[in-house]
């Protein structure tokens, strides 16, 4: 217990000093901004306490919040105090609290929510986390302290109520200067430190004595005034800058930037946010004295310029080095991989000798692999097409069937009205051969004997048209198929049959060439066992196909010889054996030639023009027939004659295990 207790009380002890610590700090940067910053107005346009707050919560964690309430508390009760008597003096602390409840709130919870955001990491060494730190913990947290600072003095009577937008608006901007230019300096050399704590007390230990005890050598001396080189001519030329800048009223003050750049690449992120926070608080201290190019007669105006100027050399220089340890993170991981790379070379020949054999023999194996992988991707790729394609094709169908029913059912009982309408109007001029001559003029301009005659003609036209409908609808259904089984027994020739329903526009006559002539020789075949949407697929590709070829074949020819030599498709369906069938398409077209006989199975080949063919058709037909059904597709064309596609397929289908 006594060992326990002997850890507990120096750490409580260490964290109490902190916290006292950071209230002082706080409370003597609030005084020196007051006396340095402080424009006639009693506006600081830079609030650094609330900088040092956000960075000690960063760097230790929210328990030290009680010192940024400490701070805030005494450096606001000295400036917002009323000391006439004792009631006053107590009156006016309560709002003083408030205002010191209100800085610790916004500042933890601007910590909080940068440390969520970037899952506790070191936030200035990612771009995105830059511009993390700089909203959440640089706008959102003072958004709080803002608020609740100035409604406590507008319900104090210390700000009217009238002004309330445009003092919160000041308090709001010289909290985010204050933490955009104190807090990336806290937390660089807070970082910087941690990194090389033991490197520097190494080098601390070196300035004093050398190795053997002896005073430092001259080499060592000679390097440490090489590391202060940069730091001392870039402070000279700040300094230099700055004075003419600010002091002389020249309009140098963005020749900062370059210099800020520079400490950027040489002096790494502590050294620049140093240097930022030095020429912000020359700028500050210069422009509130009516000094430098952001001086003007407008107070409001200059405290506009100089914020601008802020936060521009800040966002710059956060930007630049934070893009810079990105690189050198990355610079780092790619060294590391050379010299990974390096040792894994020392050892790669021995290594590719011993798999040489073996990766020559799997090397078959995964050629044969890839082409399977491929065809599998291009199945699935059209397999899904056509299955979008069906279940669109099977919806229409469905929706136009009930219409289409409701229409054709009702014909008849139309016909059967008209027709007694008619018979009662016979009836009419029968009883009444002699009617007045203004109604009989109307009867003869209705032309009643056409009207008669014409009607019936239009019923039996709108009968057919729906019969016509009733059978693409039927075919469009068993064409999709998308209610069946895998494997079904079905008719074959049903299929073909609605296949060249959904072709018929294609094959009848056009203003160039006549009907193309549709030859079928059924033979009488058994139910085949089979995927009959996708062999319906198939079905429809080598007719589409015949017909494009058909129709490329008559571009040169007449109308006249083309109708002495017709276009012609023939369908024929054989039973090879007990369990085999065949289906022949052929054609008269100009055929294929032989040099690419051999490859219109292969995916993506087509000799059809751009955007009317992807070269998927024939080869995913060849697919669905060997793979799928177990059977064969093959071809025979004579060039100038005609095309031949020959499916053979058993009667028994082949099940997937």
């Amino acid at each position: 217990m006594t060992q326990k207790k002997s850890h507990i009380v120096p750490h409580a002890l260490k964290q109490i000093g902190c916290i006292i610590g950071l209230a002082i700090a706080y409370y003597g940067m609030a005084e020196i901004s007051r006396h340095l910053a402080s424009t006639p107005q009693d506006v600081t346009p830079v609030w650094p306490p609330d900088g040092i707050a956000s960075g000690a919560v960063l760097l230790f964690g929210n328990w030290i919040g009680y010192g940024v309430l400490l701070g805030s508390f005494f450096a606001n009760f000295w400036a917002f105090r009323e000391p006439t008597n004792f009631l006053s003096l107590a009156i006016s602390t309560l709002p003083v609290f408030l205002i010191a409840i209100g800085t610790t709130l916004g500042t933890i919870l601007g910590a909080f929510l940068l440390r969520k955001t970037t899952n506790l990491r070191y936030p200035l060494d990612h771009i995105p986390d830059v511009f993390k730190f700089l909203i959440l913990t640089g706008m959102v947290g003072p958004s709080i302290n803002a608020t609740v600072g100035v409604t406590c003095l507008a319900l104090s009577g210390k700000v009217p109520w009238a002004a309330y937008g445009t003092v919160w608006l000041t308090w709001w901007i010289s909290n985010v200067s204050g933490i955009l230019i104190v807090t990336p300096m806290l937390l660089s050399w807070g970082q910087f430190i941690q990194q090389h704590r033991g490197s520097m007390r190494q080098w601390l230990a070196s300035i004093s004595t050398s190795e053997t005890g002896k005073p430092l050598a001259a080499s060592h001396r000679f390097k440490f005034w090489l590391i202060l080189v940069d730091p001392i001519i870039l402070m000279v030329l700040v300094i230099l800058i700055s004075k003419v800048a600010f002091g002389e009223g020249y309009h140098l003050e963005y020749m900062l930037i370059p210099m800020l750049i520079w400490s950027a690449f040489r002096l790494g992120q502590p050294g620049a946010t140093l240097l930022t926070f030095i020429v912000a608080a020359i700028a500050v201290i210069a422009t509130v004295n009516g000094k430098g190019g952001f001086a003007d007669r407008d107070l409001n105006q200059s405290l506009m310029q100089l914020q601008l100027f802020i936060g521009v050399i800040t966002l710059t220089i956060l930007v630049l080095t934070a893009t810079i340890a990105e690189r050198t993170q990355a610079e780092t991981k790619l060294r590391l991989a050379f010299a990974e790379l390096a040792s894994t070379n020392e050892t790669l020949e021995f290594r590719v000798q011993q798999r040489t054999e073996e990766l020559n023999v799997k090397n078959t194996a995964l050629n044969q692999t890839l082409e399977t992988l491929k065809q599998t991707q291009l199945q699935m790729l059209q397999s899904e097409k056509m299955s979008a394609l069906g279940q669109m094709v099977a919806g229409v169908a469905h929706e136009i069937n009930n219409p289409v029913n409701f229409i054709h059912g009702n014909l008849i009982y139309l016909s059967d009205y008209i027709q007694n309408l008619l018979r009662a109007l016979q009836v009419y001029q029968q009883y009444y051969p002699h009617p007045p001559q203004t109604l009989q003029a109307e009867l003869d301009q209705l032309e009643l004997e056409f009207l008669q005659e014409d009607m019936a003609k239009i019923l039996q036209s709108m009968k057919s048209g729906t019969e016509r409908i009733s059978t693409i609808v039927l075919s469009l259904r068993n064409f999709s198929r998308l209610d069946e089984a895998e494997l079904k027994a079905v008719d074959i020739h049903q299929g073909i049959d609605s296949t060249l329903v959904l072709l018929q526009h294609r094959l009848q006559a056009t203003t160039h060439r006549p009907e193309i002539q549709l030859i079928k020789d059924y033979g009488d075949l058994p139910l085949i066992e089979c995927n009959a949407s996708s062999l319906n697929q198939v079905f429809m590709s080598l007719l589409s196909n015949a017909i494009d070829a058909l129709e490329e074949s008559h571009q040169e020819r007449s109308f006249p010889d083309i109708s002495a030599n017709l276009n012609t498709i023939r369908i024929q369906t054989r039973q090879m054996d007990t369990n085999q069938v065949m289906i022949m398409i052929s054609d008269n077209g100009i055929g294929i030639p032989q040099e690419i006989s051999s490859k219109i199975f292969d995916p993506f080949f087509t000799t059809k023009p751009v955007g009317k063919g992807t070269g998927l058709g024939l080869f995913m037909s060849y697919q669905i027939v060997t793979q799928k059904h177990g059977g064969n597709l093959w071809c025979d064309s004579i060039p100038g004659q005609g095309t031949k596609f020959v499916i053979e397929i058993p009667v028994k289908g082949i099940r997937n295990s």
